[in-house]
């Protein structure tokens, strides 16, 4: 593994360094489409960006082609894509169907102004995305995965026409991705996923969709082996791509490479920075997500002062960006864990919830891991609010935290989304666990931690960083260690170790269980 770690870093430090964005490198595509001549470059510069998830940049490629010829129905049909985030559940339905209907006003009449079977399959296929099934009754996330469900099935059935068609094989794959949810079981749609995108990562390794839907298939502890050659090369690839230098670091976050994660973020946070700049875009997305990523890359290589300029980095565009809620929640998820990883306890007053007439995040907030967690950035504060209050002897606050976050997790489940409260209850236990461990109730302790492990056990591996913040077979071996039962400590975190490889709190914590159990006679 250390000859992958040298090597993931000089690849991703390399593309960061030697390449310039100007060159605007985003990978090789073929695309046939019956556009004018003089729109296809705009057309395929667009369709990349969309491969990498740089949709701001992939409308206005679109756009440019549209101004070209304003005939060419697949430009409106990249700009309609721009607006649909598939593995983040997330659409803008209504912008969407304005550009469609700029090509006409009914899917007979947009299939009327194309040129080709495979580019009417295409239409065809985005107008299902788009325009059905769901209807008003139906709540958004349910109308979401009918959507991406009956679109997977349509680009099904264009992959079954043209297997041996790059993009037609591209955009499946990513559709069955689409339709993946975090309480679903098993692997099919992401196996049946990969070995398309892996088929086309073979005949061209320039491809950035082929790269990029690996990464995201084999993205979890037990598959992130299969994914390292693709993460090794996707940042070369597309090393204009903010979202292409930094997702290599899902991987490395699986496989515990710190120093390839740090190296990774720092290309990342730059570019999705310069990005924000040249395009006028509101801080807070890209450049927020890869700025989290690399303070925990450098608090897990134990760089403590990094990451506290990196924490620093985000305050100061939350004080630039007073009243936006998403930017705030985004630096106080970053400061929670530092404290939590630093252990530099504080004092924390809880504030109440922002009022709803708050500046909501930008558009587009919900690109690649964007998105705040369902149960909300502000339980995660009020988590190490409690957390930290309990480590400093403060019960009193520590259980006030204990009651909001109990609060939470019970709205959360009377409401739409029931899953997202586990979250909140394996935090709820935890700060239990420590308010009842601080006041000599031990048994009662482990107990509640122990069930916090036992809920965690219930939801997918991170795909990045712990979230929760503090994974909760960690704090229960932790809290075993502490309670003198190493042979039990020791057995926690080595199941932590297999939800969050190499974390380096686990690591260090089951070092201290082997020498103890080493002592015992």
């Amino acid at each position: 593994m250390m000859k992958h770690l040298v090597r993931a870093s000089v690849v991703v430090a390399w593309c960061a360094l030697s390449t310039p964005l100007a060159s605007q490198e985003l990978g090789t595509i073929t695309f046939p489409t019956s556009g004018a001549a003089a729109a296809q470059p705009a057309f395929l510069e667009g369709v990349k960006n969309l491969h990498s998830f740089q949709f701001d940049e992939a409308a206005a490629a679109f756009q440019r082609a549209q101004k070209i010829d304003p005939t060419f129905a697949m430009a409106y049909w990249g700009e309609a894509m721009s607006h649909n985030h598939p593995l983040w559940a997330q659409q803008d339905t209504e912008a969407a169907r304005k550009v469609l209907e700029k090509i006409a006003p009914t899917l007979a009449g947009r299939v009327a102004k194309v040129k080709t079977p495979k580019e009417k399959a295409f239409i065809e296929a985005i107008d299902v995305l788009y325009y059905s099934p769901g209807d008003a009754s139906t709540s958004l996330s349910a109308s979401k995965l009918a959507r991406d469900t009956a679109y997977a099935n349509a680009m099904a059935a264009n992959f079954a026409k043209w297997p041996d068609d790059h993009e037609v094989a591209t955009w499946y794959a990513l559709s069955l991705l689409g339709t993946v949810r975090p309480a679903d079981r098993g692997f099919r749609r992401q196996a049946l996923a990969a070995s398309i995108v892996e088929k086309v990562y073979q005949a061209n390794p320039k491809h950035p969709g082929a790269a990029h839907f690996i990464i995201h298939a084999f993205d979890d502890p037990d598959h992130a082996p299969l994914a390292l050659p693709a993460a090794l090369a996707y940042a070369g690839i597309a090393p204009a791509a903010a979202h292409a230098l930094h997702m290599p670091s899902h991987i490395f976050v699986q496989l515990g490479m710190w120093d390839a994660v740090r190296t990774s973020n720092i290309a990342a946070y730059k570019a999705a920075s310069e990005l924000n700049a040249r395009m006028k875009l509101a801080e807070g997305r890209e450049d927020f997500h890869t700025l989290s990523w690399l303070t925990y890359a450098n608090l897990m290589r134990g760089d403590m002062d990094e990451a506290r300029r990196n924490v620093e980095s985000a305050k100061q565009a939350a004080d630039r960006n007073a009243g936006n809620r998403g930017i705030r929640d985004g630096y106080l998820g970053m400061r929670a864990r530092l404290i939590l990883e630093t252990e530099k306890w504080e004092k924390i007053t809880i504030d109440s919830p922002p009022p709803a007439t708050a500046a909501a995040a930008p558009a587009h907030a919900g690109m690649p891991g964007m998105a705040m967690p369902a149960y909300g950035a502000s339980n995660t504060w009020t988590f190490i609010a409690g957390y930290s209050a309990a480590k400093l002897g403060d019960f009193a606050a520590a259980a006030a935290a204990e009651t909001m976050l109990a609060q939470a997790r019970e709205k959360l489940e009377a409401g739409a989304n029931p899953y997202s409260a586990k979250p909140v209850a394996i935090m709820e236990k935890q700060v239990g666990a420590l308010i009842r461990y601080g006041r000599g109730q031990k048994d009662e302790a482990l107990r509640l931690a122990r069930e916090a492990m036992e809920i965690e056990l219930t939801l997918s591996a991170p795909s990045g960083p712990p979230d929760p913040i503090k994974p909760a077979p960690e704090f229960y071996g932790e809290m075993l260690l502490e309670a003198g039962r190493p042979a039990e400590a020791a057995a926690a975190l080595e199941l932590s170790l297999q939800r969050t490889p190499k974390r380096t709190p686990s690591v260090k914590a089951l070092a201290i269980a082997a020498s103890r159990l080493a002592a015992t006679p």
